[in-house]
Order: structure tokens, then sequence, then C-alpha cells
């Protein structure tokens, strides 16, 4: 959870160590093994989206960016625009697309996933603002501790640059409009920057349209975001301050559903070189609140009622770390670290709706504290050869946690829970080889494990949607992974390709299991609606995710470029697929960039048929999409573009309910936008 701002001073420093081999092509990455390591001396399988893949991308978010990634996915098909914030849990490879994310998601070593329910609010990282993204697949990215069961995206936001300005202003159908101005200054003492930007849309109608009623109108979205950086380079050190807000206010497709979110972080770091090695330390505060109402709706659509007003769900999280990196031997670096994490969290709302009124309430909350220690050797027994050994010990803490109800009309309590304590304590080892067999050619192989901890949201929330009800489980047990993986990479002249084999299996996975249909009083949900089903968030037995990925990049001509990616992902549980997880993922890029004339970028994404429930029986199809971007140089530094969305209009399933409702994903998008990128020269 270290701010990446804190080891940009010891890149240039590792590379001089001679710990790493140049080759064509490869960017610098620095979440993989919490040290700086080129793409090709990495042992597990990486991405790397660059600035000009982010202004080329005809995404308007960052989950939407990250989809031509394979085995990226959200636990729901719906981009992060219009989704119910708390369906936005993110995997890798499969493993269990939960709200919950199954993967760490990190802006500038800040971890993004939301402290009670795990969830990615990703409105919350414009792309302006982005420099770099990258994706460490797999439970070889277990340094970094809970949450990264299914590996770790690291995004990294722009440094302050000497006198530097990046704006972009946009507007697009439906009612759509963003901008965003980054802003920045630097000197040899300090360097400063400053980033806002505003979004808004009017939405779109998400139920599939011969289903809709009187009550469905589009679901909209608006969200402001402020942050700044402050760095202060010393000869031998770096200090690093950030801080950032974010509000949000969101309609949920009928008049008597939305939500809200406000949230602010800051963030601390400090790296520097000592007579013994090379020390990072840092530390992260964040706080946030969240508000939503749900509703129950007639099967017609033409009414619904409310169901659940869940006025503040508030979380508090504090982080600090510290990590060592010695050079033992020319061909030998060691590293080691600590951090600890503790959230504390309540959820306070209204349920049983009755002639007009709520007439019970509900909260629930309590802590965790997740501590690790971890030692990390990289090492090079010879110069084609490469091993990464390193263990992480967890210890995770469940404590005050609480579930009491009352009357609204009485006051009297209606139930009264005091959970016990827990605690877990694990190792979780990693081992790593890579064989240079060429200049282009690198073989590699890991195995590893990794857990993660059950979210406060999934041991105390219960939630509805629509007549489906999910309750919370407060004795869930942490997952833990055991796999590995084994590829190879190719990269020079004009191409690069890779290719990954995955083995993994999840013991004591979480899931929603189905325990009862309505209508009538179904145990422990308490009533469900006609056409209703009541779930629980259970602890299942092991889960088993297998695979094959593949990604290629070719440019067979100046200016142009070609990017593939597939994943195939056998996600099972006994003799059922995981649900929302597809068995095939395929994206095709065609991009031509001349730099000062013109860019543009067409994008085709397959998504495979997967299930909506864990019984199977609700099965979404396949879909594929199109998307497209062009840009045009109009003046140095000044770039109009257009960037279209689902350009041939598919109406493609996102979700379904027990009762058969449908909902769709986003419609043909359009938008119109003016860019204008750093030109020192040009400002006064």
């Amino acid at each position: 959870m270290d701010p990446s701002g804190a080891i940009l001073l010891l890149l240039a420093h590792l590379s001089e160590q001679g710990l790493t081999r140049p080759a064509f092509g490869e960017e610098i990455v620095v979440t993989a093994s919490r040290v700086e390591q080129r793409v090709g001396e990495v042992p597990a399988h990486v991405t790397v989206l660059d600035r000009e893949d982010v202004e080329r991308s005809p995404a308007r978010t960052l989950d939407d960016l990250l989809r031509q990634v394979p085995g990226f996915s959200l636990f729901r098909r719906s981009g992060s625009v219009v989704a119910h914030p708390t369906t936005q849990g993110v995997s890798l490879r499969g493993i269990g697309p939960s709200g919950g994310s199954r993967t760490l998601v990190l802006v500038d070593g800040v971890p993004l996933n939301d402290p009670f329910g795990g969830w990615v609010a990703w409105s919350r990282v414009p792309l302006a603002s982005v420099d770099r993204v990258e994706v460490v697949r797999g439970g070889g990215a277990n340094l970094w501790g809970s949450s990264a069961l299914g590996g770790v995206i690291q995004v990294l936001t722009a440094s302050p640059e000497e006198r530097g300005l990046r704006a972009m202003a946009e507007a697009g159908n439906r009612g759509t409009m963003s901008g965003a101005v980054v802003a920045g200054h630097r000197t040899d003492r300090v360097g400063v920057s400053v980033s806002a930007s505003a979004f808004d849309t009017d939405g779109y109608e998400v139920v599939r349209r011969d289903q809709r009623g009187e009550i469905d109108i589009p679901a909209s979205s608006e969200n402001r975001v402020l942050s700044g950086k402050l760095e202060v380079p010393g000869a031998r050190s770096l200090f690093t301050l950030s801080a950032g807000l974010f509000t949000e206010e969101r309609g949920n497709d009928t008049p008597l559903t939305e939500n809200g979110t406000d949230a602010g972080s800051v963030a601390a770091s400090a790296a520097f070189q000592t007579g013994i090695g090379d020390w990072q330390v840092s530390a992260f505060s964040r706080r946030q609140t969240f508000r939503s109402t749900f509703s129950a709706q007639a099967p017609d659509r033409s009414s619904e009622l409310p169901s659940l007003d869940q006025y503040d769900v508030s979380a508090d999280e504090t982080g600090a770390g510290v990590q060592w990196s010695q050079k033992v031997s020319e061909r030998h670096l060691r590293t080691a670290g600590a951090d600890v994490r503790q959230v504390q969290g309540e959820n306070r709302e209204d349920f049983r709706f009755v002639e007009g009124r709520f007439t019970s309430r509900r909260a629930a909350g309590g802590e965790q504290r997740l501590s690790g220690l971890w030692l990390q050797e990289i090492f090079a027994p010879s110069p084609a050869w490469q091993v990464t050994a390193g263990g992480r010990l967890d210890l995770w803490q469940s404590f005050g946690s609480f579930r009491r109800e009352r009357s609204l009309e009485t006051g009297a309590p209606l139930r009264e829970e005091t959970f016990a304590d827990r605690e877990s304590l694990a190792f979780h080892p990693r081992l790593g080889v890579l064989y240079l067999a060429s200049g282009r050619l690198s073989v590699r192989g890991s195995v590893y494990r990794a857990f993660r901890a059950p979210t406060l949201n999934e041991q105390l929330r219960p939630f509805r949607v629509r007549n489906d009800i999910t309750e919370a489980n407060a004795a869930l047990r942490p997952e833990r992974l055991l796999g590995g993986e084994a590829g190879l990479d190719l990269r020079g002249g004009s191409s690069s390709f890779g290719i990954t084999g995955f083995w993994n299996r999840v013991e004591d996975s979480i899931a929603n299991v189905t325990v009862g249909e309505g209508p009538g009083t179904v145990s422990p949900c308490g009533f469900v609606p006609a056409g209703g089903v009541c779930r629980q968030r259970r602890n299942l037995g092991a889960s088993r995710v297998r695979g094959v990925e593949v990604e290629a990049r070719h440019r067979p001509r100046p200016f142009w470029e070609v990017t593939a990616s597939y994943l195939w992902s056998d996600a099972r549980i006994r003799d059922r697929r995981l649900a929302q997880v597809p068995e095939n993922q395929a994206v095709l890029e065609i991009g031509y960039d001349r730099p000062g004339r013109i860019g543009a970028g067409l994008q085709g994404r397959y998504v495979g048929s997967q299930f909506e429930d864990d019984l199977n029986t609700l099965r979404l199809a396949s879909f594929f999409v199109l998307d497209l971007s062009v840009s045009r140089e109009i003046r140095p530094g000044w770039e109009v573009f257009l960037g279209a969305e689902n350009l041939l209009g598919e109406t493609y399933e996102v979700g379904k309910t027990a009762e058969g409702l449908v909902t769709v994903g986003a419609p043909a998008l359009a938008r119109l936008g003016l860019r204008v990128r750093p030109q020192r020269a040009a400002l006064p």
C-alpha cells in the first residue's frame, strides 16, 4: 500500500544496480513484486496500459478502459456509469466475481476498494489524471495481502510536470457532459499538481425495452473529483503528500431508487536511502459515507413502494507500511516489509415499509484489522535464470461486530446480536522462476498461496435487488487460494506475444447461496415477495478455476498497431459454473496513430455466456460490441476527438432476476471533445 510517488526515486537506483536487463518495448512495473522490475523480468502475466492507450481508447471510465485486458470483469456486466456501486466488485481470471472484489485496486499505492464492502468506485479516478495502469494477474501478487486473491491493478497518476497542463472537455448523447483539468508545476525543490473533474449524464433505461413499465426511467449519474499531489525531492530522498475529495449522486432507474457517495482521503510517503539499504515509509487515511434507497416493484412495473432506506453506510480506514530493500550481491536483491490496515464501519437503515412508512430500523457494524509481514528474495543464479521466493504472514482480526433492530413505532428491540471476536493467522508463500531462453524468448512459472478476508459488508449488511433478498453472515471465514501458472513471452522487432496457463483452487469460497423462494417467510431473510428468492452469503466447498490467457501485439506498418487478447476460464464449484464468470472473453483492437495528424482505434469485444445465479438456472447470453475512437490534432498541443461505444447498438443482457426481469447494457453512446496536452513552451 505504498504510494507510487514514494518509489520513483528508487527506480533509477535499482536499474543501475544491474538487477534487470533491458528488452525491446518493456515498460517499468512497480506492483508485481513490490520492487521495480521490467515486464520481462517478472514471473507473472503483466499488462501495462500507458497514456497513449488511455487516449486512444473510446472508454469514458477506468473500468471501461480495463475491459480490453484479458480476464478483467466486474460482478455484473454493466459499466460503472449506471450500475449500482455495490455491484462493482472486480475480478481477474474469473476467480469468483462478487460485489466484494477479489482483486486489489491501488491508486498510487493507496487502496481504492471500498473499506466497507470491497467494491470499487471507478468514478474516483478520471481518465485525464491517469498516466499508466499496471495489471498483475494471479496470486503471485500475494505480497499485497488481502484482496489480492486474483491479482493487483495499480493506477499511477501523473507526477507534477514543469509548468505542465492537461485538460479535456466533451459532450455526448443522452445528456452526457464531462471535463477535467490537470495542472502542475515543478522546480528543483518541489513539485505540485492539482486535478479536478466533473461528469454528468442523463443515462439510459436499464430494463429491457419489452419489459419496461411506468416506473422505468433512465439511470442518471453525476460526480465531482478534486485531488492534489506534492512532491519534495532531496539528495537521496523523496517525500510525497496527496489528498482527494469525491462526491457522487446517482438515480437508479426508478423514481424511488437512488444512491450517493461522499469520500475523502489523504496519504503521505517518504523514500530514502541509507547505508543499509533503501527504505519506503507510507501512511494513509480515508473516510466515506454511502446512502442508497431500494424499492419493491409491481410485476407489471406500473408502481413501486419503498423497501429499504440505507441512509448511512459509513466507513473509516487507516493504514501504514514500511519497506526495506538491499542489494545483497550483484545478482541478489532482498526486500522485506510490514503493513497494517484498520477498518471501522457501520450500516444504518430503515426497512419493513407498511402503510406508507418504515416500521423498523437496523444498525450493524464492526471493525477489522489486517496486519502483515513479508520477505522476498530475487536472485539470479546465472544470467539466464531468475528465481523469486518469498512469503507473507497475515493476521486478520474481526471484533466489535453487532447487529441491532428495533421498532420505529414503539422503540422495542426486535433483534439484539453481538458477534464473537474472531481472528485468523496464515502464511502465504510464493515461488517464481524465470528463464531467459534468448534475447526475445522468456519462460516463466510460479506457485503461490493467497487469501481474502470477508468484508464487513459480507458479514453484516443484507441487501435487496428488486424482489431478490440476500442476507449477511457474520460467521464467514477467509477465502484461501492455492494456485500456479506457467507461460512464455516472446518480444522483439515489431511484435510481442504471451500465453499463460493457470490453475487455482479457492477454499472456503464466499458466494450468495439460494436457500428459498417466495412468496412467504424464508429463513434467514424473513418475508420474500412473490417471484423473489432468498440468498445468503456462505462459505462453500473449494472452487476450481483453470484457464488459458493469450495476449499479442503487432505493428505491421509504421503508425499501425494490432492488439488481440483472449481468455478461456473454466470456473466451477462441484458440477456447476461459478456465477458471473464467462467461459470465453476476447478483444481485438486496430489502432492508427500518426503524431501531429490523426489517431484512430477500432475495438471489438466479445463476452461469452455466463450464469447470473449459483444454481445455473439464469443464463446471460453472449454478446459482441464494437467501439471506435478518432482524434485529430488541430494545432500543437490541441486535439479534437470522437468516441463511440457500442457502435452497432447491440442489446445485451447484464442481469436477470428469478422472476425473469432482464437488465441490459449501454446502448450506442457517442461523444465529441477537445483535449489539451502539455506544451510547456507555449505557456507563459
